[in-house]
């Protein structure tokens, strides 16, 4: 039997990262009777202008450097504290920095349940990360990855790890949040700056090169030619935006690609799109097709990371190969060809799909149940 005492839940983040969905929207909601939960991140300056902060949270900043070195001892020290302070059971680290900083104030503390949460593609395959995640992880008790695919490439780049130890928590979104929002096709493209004839594809994302937009601008000129309605909407900022505003300058259908930066109401934005694209060439398990097919919204999608795993038939969207225009054309043409039927059938589906298997409901309990067992085993050694 678990311990009916309350568990104390400590979530590490490198930075806050503003009021973005992530595992703190299924925590935070657990039953307070049987978690307490802090919220820690290694650096920051405003504890005020955090929204958990203001929900009422216990959040902690570590420190207000713009950078932190991999071996700040200051923040170590701090860290080993706050653990000891608040005898935290679980200490939930979120990306390769947080787990380096956790694993070694953990050990200090003497806190035995560490939590490492991978979040994307890549993190272990340069020598220096290899060498450094043989020493720490060997101090997790789990390794939670997004996706199948992430665990995949988590355990062929460690290969020490045993596969028992390596876990999936998929990513999550709000499904009725972007579901049931109250707003018709052609209000939401109105404030896309586009009209209801419009056939609009659009993309949502940071704006940076691993999400392969130059390579969907490739595309749409190829759509464009066969669809002569077809706008394309890019939502999102990045590094690679004057890149991008180059290409789309020298392209021949200039006037039907929208930059719109950062926008509000996302979940309405949704709405305006009659197909979402992701023409992303590396990927964890994208939030943005999640809400894209909660909005319902028919998708296309390179296969890369965990996407495969979203999209996992053609009934709920159509899958291409990443880094390839005339693909991810074919699939535009051939989504915009369809009857109108036929389109609202894929996005029901899809839809469903992410209902069923994707909301913060029932990612929340499966983390839940994760933490809870992870709990139990710690009482059982004791």
């Amino acid at each position: 039997m678990v311990n009916k005492n309350r568990i104390t839940l400590a979530l590490l983040w490198p930075k806050y990262g503003g009021n973005v969905t992530s595992v703190n929207d299924l925590v935070k909601v657990f039953d307070k009777e049987r978690f307490l939960v802090i919220f820690i991140y290694l650096r920051g300056r405003s504890v005020k202008d955090n929204d958990l902060y203001q929900a009422g949270h216990e959040v902690i900043y570590l420190s207000n450097k713009d950078r932190l070195s991999t071996f700040n001892l200051s923040t170590i020290k701090k860290l080993t504290n706050i653990l000891k302070k608040k005898k935290v059971d679980i200490l939930h680290c979120h990306a390769h920095k947080a787990t380096v900083y956790g694993a070694i104030a953990a050990k200090l503390a003497g806190t035995k349940i560490v939590l490492a949460h991978v979040h994307g593609l890549g993190r272990s395959r340069n020598i220096k990360r290899k060498i450094m995640n043989f020493f720490i992880l060997k101090k997790i008790k789990k390794v939670i990855c997004v996706a199948e695919g992430v665990r995949n490439d988590v355990l062929k780049y460690n290969r020490f790890l045993s596969e028992d130890k390596v876990a999936v928590l998929e990513n999550s979104v709000d499904y009725s949040y972007f579901s049931d929002s109250a707003i018709s096709k052609e209000e939401a493209k109105k404030m896309l700056g586009l009209s209801n004839d419009d056939f609009v594809f659009g993309i949502v994302g940071r704006l940076a090169p691993t999400k392969g937009i130059s390579f969907l601008i490739n595309a749409f000129v190829k759509v464009k030619e066969r669809i002569p309605s077809a706008q394309l909407v890019i939502l999102g900022q990045g590094p690679s935006e004057q890149e991008l505003v180059q290409q789309i300058s020298e392209t021949p259908c200039r006037n039907s690609i929208h930059f719109l930066g950062h926008r509000e109401h996302i979940n309405k934005l949704f709405k305006g799109m009659d197909v979402f694209v992701l023409s992303s060439i590396a990927e964890g398990m994208p939030r943005a097709i999640l809400e894209a097919m909660a909005a319902g919204v028919p998708c296309i999608a390179t296969k890369v990371g965990g996407i495969p795993e979203i999209i996992n038939c053609d009934d709920v969207g159509i899958l291409v190969e990443s880094a390839n225009s005339e693909s991810l054309a074919n699939a535009m043409i051939s989504l915009a060809e369809l009857p109108d039927e036929k389109l609202r059938q894929i996005a029901e589906r899809a839809n469903e799909r992410v209902r069923k298997y994707y909301s913060h409901k029932v990612i929340g309990e499966k983390l839940r149940k994760l933490y809870e067992e992870e709990y139990e085993r710690f009482l059982l050694t004791k």
